[in-house]
């Protein structure tokens, strides 16, 4: 569990990539090129930001609700589990990302970082805390579900006594 926080950092910053391409592509779709500030950001005033806004937001809820993992988390080896480390369910997940707020409003994150070191090596956030979840490794001693195998091939003495019969 120790190298985890630095996971979950490195995760956070390829999900932030991602999350400035999309608003890269919502500025130049649907943003104003016209503004006179000339900044992404400033291109997309109004709706363009709302509806960047609404597809980060499903971005979070979507990936870890389907895969319990965004795709930061997946390229890291974490994934979020419930505190009993069952799959958190909808409200959980949804919870969990609606207290992102508090971690990206400039004098808040300050709120969240606190929460991060003071839940020892669990290093839950807000919204692992209000969710009742955590972020933990996956790791490779995890067996994998046995596969279904195939029964072996009758002999010919089954197939000629399932005949006969």
């Amino acid at each position: 569990m120790k190298d985890v926080l630095g996971r979950r950092v490195i995760a956070a910053v390829i999900d932030a990539v991602l999350i400035l391409v999309l608003l890269v592509v919502v500025a130049k779709t649907l943003g104003n090129e016209g503004t006179t500030s000339r900044s992404i950001w400033a291109e997309t005033q109004g709706s363009p930001r709302t509806v960047f806004f609404l597809l980060t937001f499903a971005y979070f809820v979507v990936t870890e609700l389907v895969w319990a993992q965004t795709l930061g988390k997946r390229v890291m080896n974490l994934r979020v589990v419930a505190i009993d480390g069952g799959k958190p369910g909808a409200g959980p997940m949804l919870l969990r990302n609606v207290m992102r707020v508090v971690d990206w409003l400039p004098g808040l994150y300050i709120v969240g970082a606190i929460a991060v070191f003071m839940t020892g090596e669990r290093r839950q956030r807000l919204g692992d805390l209000a969710a009742k979840t955590h972020v933990e490794a996956i790791t490779n001693d995890t067996a994998a579900p046995p596969r279904d195998e195939p029964p072996p091939a009758a002999s010919d003495d089954d197939v000629l006594a399932s005949i006969l019969r």
